[in-house]
């Protein structure tokens, strides 16, 4: 799909890392916003710093929130009318720690931003693309949703991650059957030089926040590039209609190497 102006793009986790330089690079394209992220502040430095004259609605709020995700459509719509691409980029990540010391709190805070964030925004949001016909969906999953990551540690994310995967892929079996020209891309970066792993910041007290943490490390064969890369992919894989993206090549061994694990056990 063809990103032009006047089109809507709607960007989650829009207040810094992918999420803010994509938003960036979608305004200075022409394309109109709708913006949203969980940090008030940082999302009006995203709005203030935006080129061009994008018209622009943004909003703050949990996209675990499904009443807040409901409300924000509806705004959308009653401000542009249309939405031609959705894009799910919030995410976090926890503490780097075994499977059996993640606590109940990790689990429901990453899923609930990392998963139900994604399938609430498509809930909302897939009416209005399916009534463009022509539209898209981009979906930030990770490396770590197509191999384990090296060494362990962070179930929660993994998980999360290869389920937002999966999402992708069963969403493109569905969209096939009754809106083929409607296109989804599931995006894997390697690392990028985001604060995600700064994530701990925004995460809510009911779910273990508020306890100062020391930020998880990973060890990964990919070099880290930059937002504005993985964005500018981003938006080439789109117009490109590409199903799946990988930020970072290097990763791509990874890959194979774990469905070579997969193809040596198939009957």
């Amino acid at each position: 799909m063809r990103l032009e102006p006047g089109m809507v793009a709607v960007v989650t986790g829009a207040a810094s890392g992918i999420g803010r330089a994509l938003a960036t690079g979608l305004a200075a394209r022409g394309l109109d916003l709708a913006l949203t992220d969980v940090e008030a502040a940082a999302l009006d430095g995203t709005v203030a710093g935006l080129p061009g004259t994008a018209s622009v609605l943004a909003a703050a709020f949990d996209v675990a929130d499904p009443a807040a995700v409901d409300g924000f459509a509806a705004a959308v719509e009653a401000r542009f009318g249309r939405a031609d691409l959705v894009c799910n980029i919030a995410g976090v990540v926890g503490p780097r720690v075994p499977t059996w010391q993640q606590r109940p709190a990790d689990w429901q805070w990453i899923l609930q931003v990392n998963l139900i964030g994604p399938a609430n925004v498509l809930r909302a949001f897939l009416p209005m693309l399916l009534a463009r016909g022509s539209a898209h969906v981009v979906n930030v999953a990770s490396i770590a949703g197509l191999a384990p990551i090296a060494g362990g540690g962070n179930a929660p994310y993994a998980a999360s991650k290869f389920a937002v995967v999966g999402l992708s892929e069963t969403l493109r079996v569905e969209l096939d059957a009754v809106a083929p020209t409607v296109g989804v891309t599931v995006v894997c970066p390697g690392p990028v030089a985001t604060r995600i792993r700064e994530a701990e910041r925004n995460r809510p007290v009911a779910l273990g926040g508020g306890t100062p943490v020391t930020p998880p490390t990973f060890t990964n064969a990919a070099p880290s590039i930059s937002a504005d890369d993985a964005a500018a992919q981003i938006v080439a894989a789109v117009e490109a209609d590409r199903p799946y993206l990988l930020t970072n090549p290097e990763n791509a061994a990874e890959v194979r190497a774990r469905h070579a694990r997969v193809e040596r056990c198939l009957p």
